[in-house]
């Protein structure tokens, strides 16, 4: 977004500024450059998300944004910015705030090994992972076809076993070869009957091709609509405050 000052709507107000202070117009200019940026951080971002993301943490994307204020008196080279910041996620392999980029302008997202299932999350597909459900969060997995000879439903069933319940397994039968298992219960005869929760499904380093949302662009510029209003506002204020 730029600002042009000498548009008929704000002229006035220029000229005004100029003839009262120095530093006049680069604080009108600097008020709503940042006025601006913090629009799309609390408004016009978050309103284009509903939109274009299934919103399981209503916060997120106001709480890993972060602007960066214009400085300075300088108004060739003043600017603000408004982006996502990596430092409020928790655990380390969090990747929702490092993906965006790709979110937004469309790309590949590699390293997607575990996706969560449903039956991972707090009530569906729309809310998000329980936290004792989360890799981070998960140890001690045992990989079934690590357990030796036998076709793949004697593998599980052995890795079942060793996990115990409550454990985790990654394997599983024909339709669930590529899941990471809860183990709920075991058969106390000794039977190999076990209840199990399918928490992910696993491919080892899949890649993931996202389509451009543009949700960014698109909320700069429902905000770059109004910023003659921001000027004129910031403007004002400036001229009132001098003219005491």
């Amino acid at each position: 977004m730029q600002i042009n000052i000498n548009t008929n709507a704000v002229v006035k107000f220029t000229a005004k500024l100029e003839t009262l202070r120095k530093s006049g117009l680069p604080n009108a200019i600097r008020g709503t450059l940042n006025d601006a940026a913090f629009n799309v951080k609390q408004h016009t971002m978050p309103a284009q998300s509903q939109s274009e993301f299934i919103n399981r943490s209503p916060n997120f994307f106001k709480a890993n944004s972060r602007v960066e204020k214009a400085v300075g008196f300088d108004v060739k080279t003043m600017k603000s910015v408004v982006g996502f910041i990596e430092g409020g996620l928790r655990g380390e392999n969090n990747f929702s705030v490092k993906d965006l980029e790709q979110q937004e302008m469309s790309g590949t997202i590699k390293g997607k090994s575990f996706i969560p299932l449903d039956s991972a999350r707090k009530g569906g597909n729309n809310t998000l992972v329980k936290p004792a459900n989360r890799i981070t969060a998960i140890k001690n997995i045992i990989v079934a076809r690590n357990m030796g000879v036998g076709g793949k439903k004697q593998q599980l069933a052995k890795a079942v076993i060793k996990a115990g319940v409550g454990g985790y397994v990654l394997g599983g039968t024909e339709k669930g070869e590529n899941t990471l298992w809860r183990v709920n219960s075991i058969a106390a005869d000794g039977a190999r009957k076990f209840s199990l929760t399918p928490l992910y499904d696993f491919r080892k380093s899949r890649t993931i091709h996202v389509k451009e949302t543009g949700f960014m662009r698109t909320a700069s510029m429902k905000t770059a609509g109004n910023l003659d209003r921001y000027y004129i506002a910031q403007a004002q204020f400036w001229i009132k405050r001098y003219m005491k």
